[in-house]
């Protein structure tokens, strides 16, 4: 079960690490073009646009991470297992986010200690 699992979710992680990394790309051409576009009227719009194409680009690098760990723990057998307690993770929490590192209980405590 675990392989079959593990099958399926590598093929969604790998399948959206790429729409990623295409659009990433596609962040990167935009923010060349905003760049080296000399005829911005207003100073405040190309910096709102910079500051908008920065945060998607820190967005998406994060989610490719986060995607690159999981591949990394199914190479390695670990996949669907929390990296807190060890226990496993729920496999619908797997299906609605393949790249889970924790379990639904040490999630929302991280959450919780991140929100203090």
């Amino acid at each position: 079960m675990y392989e079959l699992r593990a099958g399926i979710h590598f093929d969604q992680l790998t399948k959206r690490r790429a729409d990623l990394l295409s659009t990433l790309q596609h962040i990167h051409r935009e923010r060349a073009e905003v760049e080296s576009n000399t005829d911005w009227l207003d100073q405040a719009a190309y910096e709102s646009r910079v500051a908008l194409l920065d945060r998607l680009d820190s967005w998406y690098e994060a989610e490719v991470s986060q995607i690159d760990r999981a591949l990394e723990r199914i190479r390695q057998h670990g996949y669907g297992v929390c990296l807190a307690c060890h226990h496993p993770i729920e496999p619908k929490r797997l299906e609605t986010a393949p790249e889970a590192e924790y379990c639904r209980s040490c999630q929302s405590t991280r959450e919780a200690l991140r929100a203090a």
